[in-house]
């Protein structure tokens, strides 16, 4: 087993290499107009209809399906053919290869006439959909004037029954590579800048709490008892919260993974699990059943001043903070389900955004345009994205792997 683990972290070198290598080589002239041409927070906007083309050699028609992808899934774009009428901007992608690719893309407001992005990306051929992805990112920019997430990755868990690895593949389900394949491992947790993940893993028959460092690709135990120690989240500045059952009941803790200094936050009668730290780090979200059944509640980071959140239904779960920090994502049971609900933060306007199967475990896009989750609606559970509206639900893990508990990663800071 140590060897074949062994083995599994060389791969992961070549990830994180892939990762940053495409931002690495990229060369670049850019015309940039600061009109924005969708206002992505506005409550109603129409589809902006974009003619997409590619020209050159034969992997241009994989980079522009992926762009064409990405843009599509966003609900705010509405690809057509080249030639179509009712284009209001063009995308062309005039793509070369030698020992690397080199994608020239120019876009145009064919309404007022004018070239509003021109730029090259070059990097080795492995790297076409990254290449792909990187060019969604930057047509999305100059359309929203927002950063769009299409290098972001997820982190999850492949159920092989005895065991539980922890994987991170590409936002569209491309690319997974195992990071950590030994013991049973849950609750992958990223930390803000994106260069660890803790998460928890039984070994011996004890839960631990483990951070691994994805540069070094070096592991490092947080925190372990003999009894069930589960990871909640991070905090902006690197505090990690966890719950633990070490001294009986099971309560929230916090801990500085650089020095391992820890502290309790709870003590109630009843179980507290799934602490997460809101986005700028000032409260914390968490599930109590002191008031007869598990119900989300929120306290300040320092423990104080709980109050709870949730009143409708009798079994609420794991709740994930959106990127203002002024939503909740929660799991809900209803007529015998469990489903993914939306509430603000005063605890108003709750919204239902899924409706068939098991859904579970949402998370929020780094942008807050999307959710992924496991669910298991087509038989075997797996991992879906949606709009943030519900909307859009797709399946990005095969249907023949059992995959659960998805975390988004941040932006990729390498970016550039």
């Amino acid at each position: 087993m140590k060897k074949k683990f062994k083995v599994k972290s060389l791969k992961l070198k070549v990830l994180i290499f892939t990762f940053l290598l495409v931002t690495c080589h990229l060369s670049l002239v850019t015309c940039v107009d600061a009109k924005v041409y969708i206002d992505i927070t506005s409550p109603a906007f129409r589809k902006l209809p974009i003619s997409l083309t590619v020209t050159g050699h034969r992997e241009g028609r994989e980079i522009l399906e992926v762009v064409k992808n990405d843009l599509d899934f966003t609900g705010i774009f509405y690809p057509i053919e080249q030639g179509a009428p009712g284009a209001e901007l063009s995308a062309r992608i005039e793509v070369k290869t030698s020992n690397e690719i080199i994608a020239d893309v120019f876009v145009v407001d064919l309404l007022e006439n004018k070239e509003i992005l021109r730029k090259r990306y070059n990097a080795p051929a492995k790297l076409l959909r990254a290449v792909a992805h990187s060019i969604s990112d930057d047509v999305f920019k100059i359309v929203t004037g927002q950063n769009g997430v299409f290098r972001t990755k997820l982190a999850y868990v492949i159920d092989y029954g005895v065991e539980k690895e922890l994987h991170i593949m590409d936002w569209d389900g491309y690319n997974s590579q195992r990071i950590v394949s030994k013991g049973l491992n849950l609750s992958p947790q990223w930390s803000h800048d994106g260069s660890h993940i803790a998460y928890s893993s039984q070994r011996d028959r004890n839960w631990g709490i483990y951070m691994m460092n994805l540069t070094a690709y070096k592991e490092k135990r947080l925190f372990s008892s003999q009894s069930l120690n589960l990871a909640g989240g991070f905090s902006p500045d690197g505090l990690l919260s966890f719950s633990s059952s070490k001294e009986g009941s099971q309560e929230i803790y916090v801990i500085y993974p650089n020095d391992g200094w820890t502290k309790k936050l709870t003590n109630s009668s009843g179980i507290n699990v799934s602490p997460v730290f809101s986005p700028d780090g000032s409260h914390i979200a968490f599930v109590s059943n002191r008031g007869g059944s598990p119900q989300i509640y929120v306290m300040k980071f320092n423990g104080n001043s709980p109050k709870r959140l949730t009143f409708e239904g009798s079994y609420n779960t794991s709740p994930a903070w959106s990127l203002r920090g002024d939503w909740i994502a929660f799991v809900g049971r209803k007529n015998g389900h469990n489903q993914i609900f939306l509430i603000k933060l005063d605890g108003s306007e709750m919204r239902q955004l899924t409706d068939k199967g098991n859904n579970e475990n949402p998370t929020f896009s780094p942008d807050g345009m999307f959710l992924a989750f496991d669910s298991d609606r087509d038989g075997s559970k797996g991992i879906y994205i949606m709009r943030v509206n519900g909307e859009g639900v797709k399946r990005i893990t095969p249907k023949d792997i059992k995959a659960m508990s998805p975390k988004w990663s941040p932006y990729n800071k390498s970016k550039k």
